[in-house]
């Protein structure tokens, strides 16, 4: 198999991606650190915001896009903040209320088709704010005194997510034969999401093996397994969610980082992903 320029591109991103993400996630508790962390998330979830607002103009639409962006970063402070003060911990929800206040007050200057701009902004705040805010919530989950570490959740989280699309993406180059979703993604194959459950798979069960004797990560092999599973198939389907998306608004990368695409497609496997493993910490599925 002959590597393109494209695949070398990706190749070299995702190595520095993969590194500053491991160094931020490790200083994310340092008290000089921890603000910068905060901010670099927003400033992912605000760059995937720009980029899902611009698909939305592609079909006519005008949302207000620095309402949803500035939004989302203050709900990542005031979303923090609770996190670690737990008498705060129903500020986030109040300052969803108030936001949604604020965006009715600010389009009533703008009534053009305001039900599908209003709808529109949104649902970008629901798509991409909320969910991928989790990872927050699984970071900080545990508090500061405590022997459990919620950094290796959201390590193990990330991870598994992202060795869905590598396995996906190397089985479908070399194996890929059967369409997966030809009207959504012609491009994605079976053999590629096989290889993506395959690969999420193993990395689920070494991580968890190679982590038994490790008191901050409690998850039993049988657990490895069906949430590595789940995982992959949550990544998948966040993927062709994407996809869909693009595909109606006539676009095929969000972005353009050299062999990436762009951060919402970075980030598309991440919308359901980081949400399932936070609710499995939230119940006390794993983590205890």
């Amino acid at each position: 198999m002959q590597f393109s320029k494209q695949f070398k591109q990706r190749v070299v991103m995702s190595a520095i991606g993969i590194i500053g993400l491991a160094i931020s996630i490790y200083f994310s508790f340092s008290p000089y650190f921890k603000f910068l962390f905060i901010l670099l998330n927003g400033a992912v979830i605000g760059l995937a915001l720009v980029e899902y607002y611009h698909l939305a103009r592609n079909k006519g639409f005008q949302p207000s896009a620095p309402f949803g962006i500035g939004f989302s970063v203050l709900y990542l402070i005031v979303l923090s903040a609770s996190l670690h003060h737990p008498s705060f911990s129903g500020v986030p929800a109040l300052f969803l209320l108030f936001s949604l206040l604020v965006l009715f007050l600010l389009f009533f200057k703008h009534q053009a088709l305001a039900l599908g701009n209003l709808a529109i902004t949104l649902f970008g705040i629901g798509y991409l704010t909320i969910p991928l805010s989790c990872a927050l919530r699984i970071n900080y989950f545990y508090p500061p005194n405590s022997i459990d570490d919620g950094r290796l959740w959201l390590a193990y989280a990330l991870i598994t997510t992202k060795m869905t699309d590598i396995g996906a993406y190397f089985c479908g180059k070399i194996l890929g034969r059967y369409k997966l979703a030809p009207t959504i993604s012609p491009k994605k194959t079976i053999e590629g999401s096989l290889g993506g459950l395959g690969a999420s798979l193993i990395f689920s069960v070494v991580f968890a093996l190679f982590t038994s004797h490790v008191a901050v990560f409690k998850m039993t092999f049988f657990q490895s397994i069906w949430i590595g599973l789940s995982i992959s198939v949550l990544a998948q389907i966040g993927d062709l969610a994407e996809s869909l998306l693009k595909r109606d608004a006539g676009v095929k990368d969000s972005s353009h980082l050299p062999g990436l695409g762009g951060v919402l497609d970075i980030v598309d496997s991440l919308v359901f992903t980081l949400p399932f493993v936070y609710l499995l910490l939230h119940m006390g599925v794993i983590g205890y």
